[in-house]
């Protein structure tokens, strides 16, 4: 990025940061965190216990890339620590933000076949679920993070249709 464009989205992502900070208050959660019993939500459950956002370690969310596996109240509890730590590496091509995006997003169906339609729709269904359990300065925080990774990701025009269809189906 030239030295213009880099003060320009610095400036960006550091309005966003302010954003997300100041619409998801970092509280404890006490929460269900994940529904599955597998190994691998047995670690996401020890170490988000009883924890804020913004207590969770970089290493953790870079090892978990996005917050998927959560409940819809732990994913609205713990999601600023994707959305902050994917603006730290927006410009590369870096894991936490394009599955804290897809975490954000309905999957495209590649076919038109009912059963990829019914995930698309069951993928949206559930976006919607975690959308009612936030407040609307939150929403506009994700809407303001979707609108600027699709302007700013090194991924950009991979990550777009994903982008779009999440903003004009699901964060409103």
């Amino acid at each position: 990025m030239g030295g213009i464009r880099l003060n320009i989205f610095e400036r960006g992502a550091q309005r966003l940061r302010d954003q997300i900070r100041e619409a998801f208050p970092a509280t404890q959660f006490y929460g269900p965190i994940t529904s599955c019993d597998c190994e691998e939500c047995a670690h996401i459950r020890e170490e988000l216990r009883h924890k804020r956002w913004d207590e969770i370690s970089t290493a953790f969310v870079d090892f978990t890339c996005s917050p998927a596996l959560l409940t819809p109240e732990a994913f609205n509890a713990f999601l600023p620590a994707y959305l902050l730590r994917a603006l730290d590496d927006l410009p590369e091509h870096c894991a936490v933000v394009e599955f804290t995006v897809y975490s954000l997003c309905p999957n495209q169906p590649e076919e038109n076949g009912q059963d990829e339609r019914r995930d698309y729709e069951d993928g949206v269904n559930r976006l919607l679920q975690n959308a009612r359990l936030m407040s609307p300065p939150q929403i506009q925080a994700i809407r303001g993070f979707l609108s600027f990774v699709q302007e700013n990701a090194g991924n950009a025009e991979w990550l777009r249709p994903f982008i779009i269809d999440a903003l004009k189906k699901v964060w409103r």
